[in-house]
C-alpha cells in the first residue's frame, strides 16, 4: 500500500508500495517429542508466528511460547497432544496461515511386560515399559479402571497397581491426557477357581459328601448350588487350593455349581452336581435346562407359542422350550450374564422336530453372530442330541456368550422342541453298530440272563449318553445279562466290541460271545469304556447270536450299568 507521512508544511506520499505481509521460514522442526517437553523450530522471521495449532486444535499463543527470536522458537508441547501437522499464524496487516511440511510424532508410551502374565484379584501388577509417566489411567479387561492417584508406583519404566475385584481375562488400555490409547499386545489371565471333578456321581442330597477336586479352590468364598442356593465357605467339610469337601443339601437339583470368590467375582466352577434323577447328565455350562441361564429372558421372535417349561417333550429333567412359528421365525434366549466357555469343546444341545421338519435344516447362532453360521438336520418326532465344536465359531466372542438361538430354515412354519442347550467337553463318536443305545437295536434282543436281582434295560438313574442305559443287579459272582438275536450276527467286519460301563468301585467283569471262553476284564470305578479287538477275541465272531456279560466279583450284590454297546469299523 501507499503511505503519506503528514508535516507541517503538509501531506507528502511515497511512491513506493509499503508490504507488512512477513515470508516466515520454517528450516526445522523437532522430529519426535514427548508430551510436556519443549519443541524447537529454527528458521527465518519466527517471531511473527503469533500461534502454533497442535492436532485436535490445541492452540498455543505466543504468550505461552517459551522463547522466539528472529531464527529459533521454542514452545512446550501439550500432555494432549497426538501425532499430526502443525499449523502455524502470523501478525502482520497480512496475517498468514501454513501448516508444517511433515507431521510432528508425539512419543507414546510402550508396554514391554506384564508381570506376572497369570494374577488373583487384588494382587499388585507390574507394568514394564517405557514412557510411562505419561500414563494417567488403565482399564482392565471387564471395564474396570484405576487412576494414576491408585497407582502404587509410577515411573517412566514402571507403574505397579492393584488389580481390581470385577477384572476379566483381557487385554489392559493405557490411558493417558491424550486421546490416543495404548492397548497391551498380551492379555492378562486373571487366576479364578476352576473345578476339574465332583465326586461322587450321583451324590445324593442329605447323605452324600460332594468332593470337588480343581485349582485355586482356596480362593473360593461360596458355592451355588442348583435351586438350594449359596453354601457358604465356613459350611464346607474341608478346603483347600486343591479340593473342597461339602455336605450336599437337601434340596439339590443336578446342575452347574457356581462360585462366588473372597474378592466378591461370581462364574461358573466348570464342573456339575448330579443328584438321581431322569435323563442325560448336567452340562458343565448351561444356557438352558429346566430354566434360561441367569440374567437371560425369552428373546423368541416371530413366535406363536414359545414355552420356556413346557412338558409335552422332554430331554432332560421334566420341561423343555416348545417353540412354534408361522412366519420364519425363531427360539432365542438372550441377556444372560456373559459366560466365559473357551474352556469347553462343543456347543452342545437336543432338538425334537415338530410335523413336518424331518431332514430340516436348523440354524445355531451364538451371540447373534450370524456370520458363524452353524446348522444341523433335524429329526422329526424324536429327540436328537447335537455337538457341533466351538472351533466352528472362529468370531464369535467365546469368553462372554450372552445369546443362543435356533431357527428352522427352508419353511416358514414350524414346532420344535429345544432342551439342554449348554457347552461341555466332546462325547464320543458314534459307532458304526448299535447293540444298545437307548434301547436295544438292529434286531437284538433282551434274553433272561442268570444270577440277577434285577435287570432294567431302561434305566434313568445312571446314563453315560442319552436318556436310557441297562442297569443290572448281580447276586451271583458269575450272573450275566444276555443280548440275543434270532439271525446270528457276523462281527468280523468290525475291528472293535465297545460298551460303556458304570461301577460305584473298582469291577472285574467278564465278556462272553455264545458259550465261548471268557474274556477278562477289570473295570475302574465310575464310568469307563471297554474295547475289544474282534480280532483277538475268544469266541466264534463270525456267527455270534448272544453277547453275555458276566459279573466275576464274590463281593455281593453287585450293581452296574451298561450303555453305548456296539461295533467300531
Amino acid at each position: 500500500m501507499l503511505s503519506i507521512l503528514k508535516t507541517p508544511q503538509g501531506e507528502i506520499e511515497s511512491i513506493t508500495i509499503l508490504n507488512f505481509e512477513v515470508p516466515v521460514e520454517i528450516e526445522s522442526i523437532t522430529e519426535e517429542v514427548k508430551p510436556g517437553e519443549t519443541l524447537t523450530i529454527t528458521g527465518d522471521k519466527l517471531n511473527w508466528i503469533e500461534q502454533i495449532t497442535f492436532p485436535s486444535d490445541l492452540v498455543i499463543t505466543k504468550e505461552d511460547f517459551e522463547s522466539q527470536s528472529l531464527t529459533e522458537l521454542v514452545v512446550t508441547v501439550p500432555m494432549e497432544a497426538q501425532t499430526g501437522f502443525l499449523l502455524f499464524a502470523t501478525g502482520g496487516t497480512k496475517p498468514l496461515s501454513f501448516g508444517s511440511e511433515e507431521q510432528l510424532i508425539v512419543t507414546l508410551p510402550a508396554v514391554t511386560a506384564l508381570t506376572p502374565t497369570a494374577i488373583r484379584h487384588t494382587a499388585e501388577l507390574t507394568i514394564t515399559g517405557t514412557d510411562l509417566d505419561l500414563i494417567t489411567a488403565v482399564e482392565f479387561g471387564g471395564g474396570a479402571e484405576v487412576l494414576k492417584a491408585n497407582f502404587t508406583a509410577h515411573t517412566s519404566t514402571q507403574i505397579k497397581l492393584a488389580v481390581p475385584a470385577t477384572t476379566i481375562k483381557g487385554k489392559l488400555t493405557l490411558k493417558q491426557m491424550s486421546p490416543v490409547e495404548i492397548q497391551t499386545a498380551d492379555e492378562l489371565v486373571i487366576v479364578l477357581p476352576i473345578g476339574t471333578s465332583a465326586t461322587p456321581s450321583p451324590a445324593i442330597p442329605g447323605t452324600s459328601d460332594l468332593t470337588i477336586n480343581g485349582t485355586d479352590l482356596d480362593l473360593v468364598a461360596e458355592l451355588g448350588l442348583p435351586t438350594f442356593g449359596a453354601v457358604q465357605a465356613s459350611a464346607f467339610k474341608s478346603q483347600s487350593a486343591t479340593q473342597i469337601v461339602l455336605a450336599v443339601p437337601v434340596g439339590t437339583k443336578s446342575g452347574g455349581i457356581t462360585y462366588k470368590t473372597i474378592h466378591g467375582f461370581s462364574g461358573n466352577l466348570g464342573v456339575t452336581v448330579r443328584v438321581p434323577a431322569p435323563g442325560p447328565p448336567p452340562l458343565p455350562i448351561t444356557l438352558y435346562d429346566e430354566t434360561i441361564a441367569p440374567g437371560g429372558g425369552n428373546w423368541s421372535w416371530n413366535s406363536v407359542v414359545s414355552d420356556v417349561a413346557s412338558t409335552e417333550q422332554f430331554y432332560s429333567g421334566e420341561v423343555s422350550w416348545k417353540y412354534e412359528t408361522t412366519s420364519g421365525g425363531g427360539l432365542s434366549a438372550g441377556g444372560i450374564t456373559a459366560i466365559d466357555v473357551t474352556g469347553q469343546q462343543v456347543f452342545t444341545f437336543a432338538l425334537y422336530g415338530g410335523p413336518g421338519t424331518n431332514g430340516r435344516q436348523v440354524a445355531a447362532i451364538l451371540n447373534d453372530n450370524w456370520a458363524n453360521y452353524n446348522s444341523v438336520t433335524l429329526e422329526e418326532g424324536k429327540w436328537t442330541e447335537y455337538q457341533i465344536p466351538l472351533t466352528s465359531y472362529p468370531t464369535t466372542n467365546l469368553s462372554q456368550i450372552v445369546r443362543f438361538a435356533f431357527k428352522v430354515e427352508g419353511i416358514n412354519s414350524s414346532v420344535i422342541y429345544a432342551d439342554r442347550v449348554g457347552f461341555g467337553a466332546a462325547g464320543p463318536p458314534p459307532l458304526d453298530h448299535y447293540l444298545f443305545d437307548d434301547a436295544l437295536k438292529n434286531n437284538w434282543q433282551m434274553w433272561d440272563g442268570w444270577g440277577l436281582t434285577s435287570k432294567d434295560f431302561a434305566n434313568e438313574e445312571e446314563v453315560f449318553k442319552g436318556t436310557k442305559s441297562i442297569k443290572a443287579v448281580y447276586n451271583d459272582q458269575y450272573g450275566a445279562i444276555q443280548i440275543g438275536r434270532g439271525a446270528a450276527f457276523d462281527m468280523t467286519g468290525y475291528t472293535t466290541l465297545t460298551f460303556r460301563v458304570y461301577a460305584s468301585a473298582a469291577q472285574q467283569l467278564i465278556v462272553q460271545l455264545n458259550n465261548d471262553s471268557d474274556n477278562y476284564l477289570n473295570i475302574p470305578q465310575g464310568w469307563s469304556e471297554v474295547s475289544l479287538p474282534i480280532a483277538t477275541m475268544n469266541g466264534n465272531t463270525s456267527a455270534v447270536s448272544e453277547l453275555r456279560i458276566k459279573n466275576n466279583n464274590a463281593s455281593l450284590p453287585v450293581t452296574l450299568y451298561f450303555d453305548e454297546i456296539g461295533l467300531k469299523n
